[in-house]
């Protein structure tokens, strides 16, 4: 069988198509105020997941405990 693609499909494939082959080279670079800043995200997104486990420990172990509830 057959699928048949509407028109519109259509233009928003090649209206993509044509995008993805015409989008100019970026002429950036990660300086390294970037790294550093990136390097200081990871450590906070690391440092605030430690402390909700500190804070909400009893619940996690109480939500795989085997306790009858």
């Amino acid at each position: 069988m057959r699928r048949v693609v509407s028109s519109a499909a259509w233009v928003a494939y090649l209206t993509l198509g044509f995008m993805t082959l015409t989008i100019a080279p970026a002429a950036a670079y990660i300086d390294p105020g970037s790294g550093s800043l990136i390097f200081q995200v990871v450590v906070g997104a690391a440092m605030a997941v430690s402390l909700a486990v500190k804070v909400f420990w009893r619940r996690i172990t109480g939500f795989f405990s085997r306790r009858n509830r």
